[in-house]
């Protein structure tokens, strides 16, 4: 009995019970992180100090990685970046009594640098946490019963996941600057989050190089209702070879391939660049309606993003 106390005594128990939070490592240079460089360019107008949008940016990395890791246990995914998922390496309870306790103890922090706002990061937090579960589980909800969400449901499913979460932590870059509160338009945000979801549901399934850091096509493996899916069921509901794949999911390589063919004849992939296209052009047209300064950085973000759908993969995290 002494023995193992002895021996207890000598493990740190908080870091014992993190190592899951600790498992995510970003890949080499080549994987760009798509909502850091939106929301730097959006920093343009903010003028948040750098010191302390380095707090904010590693508490916000943390509890980005911590949505992440819970998301993989959701979707069931073995692969994340290239390596085995968290919950494939220390088992579903400890990855996800991790990541509970990682999310209390950076809120914690977050509350300590920003002592004069709290209030505001409090409502923040729990609005963000609203949106981003009732997002989640509208998705899990379509995916689990094998329905085709509408393209509103998408808008619901992605404003939870996505769009939430980045227009909180653009208002965390506010109140660390002091500086007068920039009102950014709902349109403004509606369309820079479905840029971003839609790219990465895009190249999920056109871009081949996103097979080298995940499996291939893994968006099918998680039965995933992904925007150009969405768009073939809606477009042809004659049609039910997509529904019927999904339903018989985790699907072979073969079959993945059938399917990604079968989204090329209905026009998907077409349908999804013109898409971002029209968004890439929304968002700059939304900057001028609310008469900010023209912002280059920004312009070039999503130029550089939308010319290589093909050849680049820009992390994001929005699964």
């Amino acid at each position: 009995m002494a023995a193992t106390s002895t021996i207890s005594a000598q493990i740190d128990p908080c870091e014992m019970i993190l190592l899951p939070t600790t498992h995510i490592t970003l890949p080499g240079p080549e994987y760009r992180n798509i909502t850091k460089r939106l929301s730097s360019a959006c920093n343009f107008w903010i003028k948040c100090p750098k010191d302390k949008r380095k707090v904010y940016g590693d508490i916000g990395d943390s509890l980005f990685n911590m949505a992440l890791i819970a998301d993989d246990i959701e979707d069931e995914t073995i692969l994340r970046r290239g390596i085995p998922t968290a919950h494939m390496i220390y088992g579903i309870p400890l990855t996800l009594h991790a990541t509970i306790y990682k999310t209390t103890l950076l809120f914690e922090k977050l509350l300590y640098h920003l002592k004069d706002d709290k209030e505001i990061v409090v409502d923040g937090f729990i609005k963000t946490g609203i949106e981003a579960f009732t997002g989640q589980g509208v998705e899990i909800y379509h995916r689990d019963i094998i329905e085709c969400p509408t393209f509103d449901d998408y808008r619901v499913i992605i404003h939870g996941k996505s769009a939430a979460i980045l227009i909180w932590g653009v208002q965390l870059l506010q109140l660390f600057a002091k500086k007068k509160r920039i009102d950014f338009s709902a349109d403004f945000w509606d369309k820079m989050v479905h840029f971003i979801q839609i790219y990465n549901d895009y190249i999920n399934l056109h871009n081949p190089k996103y097979a080298t850091i995940r499996v291939y096509c893994d968006d099918l493996d998680e039965g995933k209702f992904s925007f150009p899916i969405i768009h073939a069921i809606q477009s042809h509901p004659e049609d039910n070879r997509l529904l019927n794949m999904l339903k018989s999911r985790p699907l072979t390589i073969e079959n993945k391939k059938n399917f990604v063919e079968i989204l090329e004849s209905f026009g998907s992939f077409e349908f999804s660049r013109n898409v971002l296209e029209d968004l890439k052009k929304g968002i700059l047209e939304e900057v001028i309606k609310m008469k900010l300064d023209k912002n280059i950085q920004l312009e070039r973000v999503l130029e550089d993003i939308f010319t290589h759908l093909e050849t680049e993969i820009f992390a994001d995290g929005c699964d």
